[in-house]
């Protein structure tokens, strides 16, 4: 099933780039977004995107069609994103990440206060303020349907738009950007894909929290740990974010995601024999995620371990045939080991993916 939607998803996007190559179309489609971001949404809140929106983030980080007369009047960020406001808009993850904190952190429509994670996924945001959704839950699995998600209304009236991302960008590139957004009730609706939350309205009044002089407490989470080892490597204080990361590492041993932030640490001062540990554990831990293989890939190269370095940037390339990272890398081993003519033709899919972006 999910080979099959794969496949389904690689040929819409494949669409996509055709249209967004097309002068005639009004395609603003922003470049791919960073692996570590997609990374760092799902550890921070606990869930996952569906599989076809990851892979459209990792070519697109965010669009929309405008109307070919909106065109003209697009000449600095704020014209972009006054017509942002009024299309379908496919959300990038940093928005995903903001918007997700502002409905979890208000339990927006849904009164369970013990469900967890937040369930909610916006993922586009709609004229008027509305927006469409995937359901995060064990029956949603890892292709949520689409579904709309007003204001006014209540999970249990939200609903189907769509099967899956896949089908739902089908038809958004069918119609130039602007879908069917009314979902069908009798198709689904949220509250059949979320177990065991009452979706109700609430008309109690919630009792506040009795507010503490106390100082906050030292994080024990490793993502908060992490969270503060990354603010310390962001502002080159190598020392501090090498003490902290290795703090989350010992709560938390067995994910890849804080051995990688190790590694490149360690990376970013040079000991590169100790960071190839670290990428390898990471690798060891998710073989095919293809940021970790061309992180090790580096180290190695580094390391001039050449043939596993080149070995690496061949896995992560079977992962994802339009993996840019792994060809710019390859594309150096090939110049280092003199092979000029297979260096060039991986610098034109290169020159291909970046004019893409």
């Amino acid at each position: 099933m999910i080979m099959k939607l794969d496949t389904h998803i690689e040929k819409v996007l494949q669409r996509l780039e055709a249209m967004k190559r097309d002068p005639r179309q009004y395609a603003f489609f922003n470049p791919p977004a960073k692996d570590s971001l997609l990374v760092h949404f799902e550890k921070k809140f606990g869930i996952t995107l569906p599989l076809s929106y990851t892979r459209f983030l990792r070519k697109y980080n965010g669009g929309m069609f405008l109307h070919p007369y909106q065109r003209v009047f697009i000449q600095s960020q704020a014209d972009y994103d006054l017509f942002k406001a009024n299309a379908v808009y496919l959300m990038g993850i940093e928005e995903i990440t903001e918007k997700y904190a502002d409905l979890s952190g208000k339990r927006w429509k849904i009164e369970n206060q013990h469900a967890s994670p937040y369930p909610i996924i916006p993922f586009c945001t709609l004229p008027n303020n509305e927006l469409l959704i995937f359901v995060h839950s064990r029956k949603a699995g890892s292709e949520s349907p689409v579904f709309d998600a007003f204001h006014e209304e209540f999970p249990d009236s939200w609903g189907l738009v769509a099967q899956d991302f896949a089908s739902f960008l089908s038809n958004y590139l069918d119609n130039l950007g602007h879908p069917e957004i009314i979902g069908d009730e009798l198709l689904g609706v949220v509250a059949d894909y979320i177990e065991e939350v009452d979706t109700k309205p609430n008309t109690k009044t919630k009792e506040m929290p009795i507010p503490s002089n106390e100082p906050n407490p030292e994080p024990e989470n490793a993502f908060e740990i992490y969270e503060k080892a990354n603010k310390h490597k962001d502002a080159g204080e190598y020392k501090e974010a090498y003490e902290l990361i290795s703090k989350s590492i010992k709560l938390d041993p067995h994910d890849p995601f804080y051995y990688f932030i190790r590694g490149e640490i360690l990376t970013e001062t040079a000991q590169h024999r100790a960071a190839l540990i670290d990428f390898d554990v990471a690798v060891k831990l998710a073989p095919t995620d293809t940021l970790y293989l061309c992180c090790r890939a580096g180290s190695l190269f580094r390391l001039n371990k050449v043939k596993a370095a080149f070995d690496d940037c061949n896995a992560a390339i079977d992962q994802d045939s339009e993996y840019l990272l792994a060809y710019m890398m390859r594309k150096e081993i090939f110049e280092f080991m003199g092979m000029e003519d297979k260096a060039e033709a991986d610098q034109r899919i290169i020159d291909r993916l970046e004019k893409e972006e």
